[in-house]
């Protein structure tokens, strides 16, 4: 007997909303995707609402039925859709959430919203004061769903640089240009967090939802060893068997923050870390973590290519 999805996951096609959904069929959930994107692989636990998050007829529709929603959908390059992907969609994803009665509500926003600050170590007590429009749109994104459901539970995740299978192929190339950058951020912190480690913080928070309420959890590996964007490629470099793209040498924290502020006219200093001390405190650990996160997703990134020299530019 078909299981009538119960979950709508926005962004299902997307580098969180793919491993969210595959983690949740795995789990035996029934899932429902509103894409616009209607030739989605199919599988008998996925359903595809085709729809459009900006139209309200589409959002309520697609929320019919589900008792918790997972918000992946943004927009991170687009000025000219940030507001409407990032602010008005997530208003009447929630407007209907609440009128629907969904009792578990999953914001995923960014890290990267705290923006400019003084702080050593950032976590979610911590001001924001955004330094971009991206920024500013996901605060705003926040703000909506901080009003919380009636009687149900929100939570709102805040990771770090997301990386995924997806996002490794640009780390192959070993032209100069790629080599003199990361010399010149190479001892800056990378901020990475892969995919598997946020979805599974995502799920054990729904799973443990204890009632009524609003949380926001920073989600990050910049507590753990290793974290520089040297160290990473370093660790990549000798997973993949290739020759690392890095010079010897890597300029000291303070040139890469005075030309970022010469170009923006605000900066950050290389060396901010963003806690998941809560997140921890709650009883969660990351299954994987950065270093076996990265052997594991550069393993399957191998595996999918076909022709590994020919991918080594």
């Amino acid at each position: 007997m078909f299981d009538p999805p119960r979950i709508l996951v926005t962004g299902g096609t997307g580098i969180i909303g793919q491993a969210l959904v595959r983690k949740l069929v795995r789990e035996g959930k029934s899932v429902r995707i509103i894409s616009r994107n209607a030739k989605l692989a199919q599988h008998e636990k996925i359903s595809i609402f085709r729809g459009d998050l900006t139209r309200l007829g589409d959002v309520r529709a697609a929320i019919q039925g589900c008792t918790a929603v997972f918000h992946c959908a943004a927009e991170k390059s687009d000025l000219r859709k940030m507001k409407d992907t990032n602010v008005t969609a997530t208003r009447l994803l929630f407007d209907a959430a609440i009128d629907s009665g969904v009792k578990s509500f999953c914001h995923f926003s960014s890290a990267g919203i705290i923006g400019k600050t003084q702080q050593r170590v950032v976590d979610e007590s911590s001001l924001c004061s955004p330094m971009n429009f991206y920024e500013e749109t996901k605060l705003a994104a926040e703000q909506i769903v901080k009003r919380g459901l009636n009687g149900g539970n929100v939570v709102i995740l805040r990771p770090t640089n997301i990386f995924g299978v997806q996002t490794l192929l640009p780390w192959l190339e070993n032209s100069i240009y790629s080599k003199m950058r990361l010399s010149l951020i190479g001892n800056e912190r990378a901020h990475l967090v892969y995919v598997e480690d946020v979805v599974a913080a995502a799920i054990f928070l729904w799973l443990a939802e204890s009632g009524e309420g609003v949380e926001t959890f920073n989600v990050s590996s910049d507590e753990e060893p290793g974290g520089t964007h040297r160290d990473v490629q370093t660790l990549f470099a000798s997973t993949v068997k290739i020759a690392s793209r890095q010079f010897a040498f890597s300029a000291p924290l303070f040139i890469p923050y005075c030309l970022r502020l010469m170009r923006n006219g605000v900066a950050n200093h290389g060396n901010v870390i963003y806690s998941s001390r809560k997140l921890r405190a709650a009883g969660f650990r990351l299954p994987f973590g950065l270093q076996a996160g990265l052997i594991h997703a550069a393993g399957i990134l191998r595996e999918r290519t076909e022709d590994w020299s020919a991918a080594v530019r």
